[in-house]
């Protein structure tokens, strides 16, 4: 077994050893570079494709949010609100504090498709949607929107254990339209 091993291996070295001529080196060199080309160009090709593709749909996806419009309208002393028509409880009625209309920060965030964050410690709530960072502190006027310093003109503030903010400030600032009727009390945000 032993000299077949030492066999085997003196055959390696010489093959390895034993120069190639010249036609088999060039032979080599075009072998790899048609398989490198043949292997590499229709990826290429995938790749452009995938990209063009990518760029059609993110387009089309621009232009279907465009047209998705959402109806949100909440009525002033009612724990009934209606998103695009769907009844939906509140925990809290809305309510008017400093000429402000207030509802539950839950509600709000959620409704207008936005993220948002409690944080205990501060008595903050931070909302998130696409590249706008609001946050809002309890019972205090002064705001930021992207880091920049804003006032309010009603603070948000908590009531039953819930946390009440400002409507109009939190729709507008998260790129609704808002509207109200005072004979019916009620305020329609479209986003």
């Amino acid at each position: 077994m032993r000299e077949k091993l030492v066999l085997l291996g003196c055959l390696v070295c010489f093959l390895f050893s034993v120069p190639l001529l010249a036609g088999e080196e060039l032979m080599t060199k075009l072998f790899f570079e048609k398989w490198l080309a043949n292997t590499v160009h229709p990826l290429e090709i995938s790749i452009q494709e995938l990209r063009a593709t990518y760029w059609d749909m993110e387009k089309q996806v621009e232009e279907l949010s465009a047209q998705l419009k959402t109806e949100i309208k909440v009525v002033v002393g009612e724990k009934i609100a209606f998103i695009d028509g769907q009844a939906v409880e509140l925990d809290v009625a809305p309510l008017i504090k400093e000429g402000r209309t207030m509802v539950p920060v839950r509600f709000v965030g959620e409704a207008l498709g936005a993220d948002f964050l409690w944080e205990e410690k501060l008595r903050k709530v931070t909302y998130i949607y696409k590249d706008i960072l609001l946050e809002v502190f309890i019972d205090q006027k002064c705001a930021f929107l992207n880091q920049e310093p804003i006032t309010l003109d009603a603070p948000p503030f908590i009531v039953a254990g819930r946390t009440l903010v400002p409507l109009r400030f939190v729709s507008e600032h998260i790129g609704a339209f808002v509207t109200w009727d005072a004979p019916t009390r009620t305020v329609t945000i479209i986003k």
